[in-house]
């Protein structure tokens, strides 16, 4: 086993900073019942994401680019801890960070992040604030009461060429929470008694899908309550068509008002557009088709694109 191997093992034993969300049910990846069968050992089976693979990889690789260049610029000194601390009241909980800085009771952590992402997603505020996706914030606060730290900051590179830095301190009130989420969650590996699904995170249909790969040719009698969740699912495609007619509706009435124009102004300073784009031939036969897409006016932010 080597030491990568030997990490991962230990980090199986307790619940790390990148785990803290998920344990909590506040990640956007990984669900809390996907932690815990991850933590007693019996793995899910998950898609093989191989964009997301090389993201992480690439990740790794420019950690260091990015310390190197947040110690050059905040005049700082950094330390690499090559080992995983355990918190000194709970033991399950532990930390591998990225980086401590000498001389203060504080730590970095350094994300690589997509620019479209960055300025898309509504989670990044302004740099130098602590406003910064709910799964970072647990992850440096998991840190900070792991470490004992007053403050955590976090070093993002976004698109690949700018480097910004947001400072979250530590914040009792959401440690205790974060705590007792964790106790919770750990309280759950060691009784083996599985944590709930939360059925509206939007891994959990996937979950389900590896969870039960196939059938034994029996029949079940399905309970109560699970007449109504297909109530509710009926109820909601119903929903789901009505709006998408009425959308398709609209889409009608303003393709029509243009005909051949490419631009179409509105009243409100936006503008529908028009082009002709070209797809080449593969799977389909070759062919031409025309797009239309919105752009907001400036001062109204909450239009969506047709």
């Amino acid at each position: 086993m080597n030491a990568r191997e030997e990490w991962l093992a230990l980090r199986k034993k307790g619940v790390g900073g990148s785990d803290a969300a998920a344990a909590l049910g506040q990640s956007p990846y990984t669900t809390a019942l996907e932690l815990y069968y991850d933590k007693i050992g019996e793995q899910v089976p998950r898609d093989i994401d191989a964009d997301g693979l090389e993201r992480t990889d690439f990740g790794r690789a420019l950690e260091g680019v990015v310390a190197s260049r947040y110690a050059h610029v905040y005049s700082v000194h950094l330390r690499r801890r090559n080992q995983i601390i355990r918190h000194a009241r709970y033991p399950f909980m532990l930390a591998s960070v990225d980086r401590t800085i000498d001389g203060m009771k504080a730590g970095l952590e350094i994300k690589t992040v997509d620019q479209f992402a960055y300025k898309l997603s509504g989670l990044w505020g302004e740099p130098e604030s602590d406003e910064v996706p709910p799964h970072y914030l647990l992850q440096c606060a998991h840190y900070m009461a792991c470490l004992d730290y007053a403050v955590w900051y976090l070093a993002a590179l976004v698109g690949g060429h700018r480097m910004v830095r947001y400072v979250i301190e530590r914040d009792r009130e959401l440690e205790q929470m974060l705590i007792d989420g964790e106790c919770l969650f750990w309280t759950h590996v060691e009784t083996r008694e599985p944590p709930p699904l939360d059925y509206e995170h939007p891994h959990a249909i996937g979950l389900l899908r590896r969870l039960y790969t196939g059938t034994n040719g029996g029949t079940i009698n399905l309970p109560e309550d699970v007449y109504h969740w297909h109530r509710v699912r009926m109820d909601a495609e119903e929903h789901v068509k009505s709006y998408q007619a009425a959308s398709d509706a609209a889409r009608a009435h303003i393709l029509h008002a243009m005909g051949e124009a490419a631009i179409g102004r509105l009243p409100n300073g936006g503008a529908y557009k028009r082009k002709t784009v070209h797809r080449p031939a593969y799977h389909v036969e070759d062919c031409d088709y025309t797009t239309l897409t919105y752009s907001r006016p400036k001062a109204d932010t909450q239009e969506k694109d047709a």
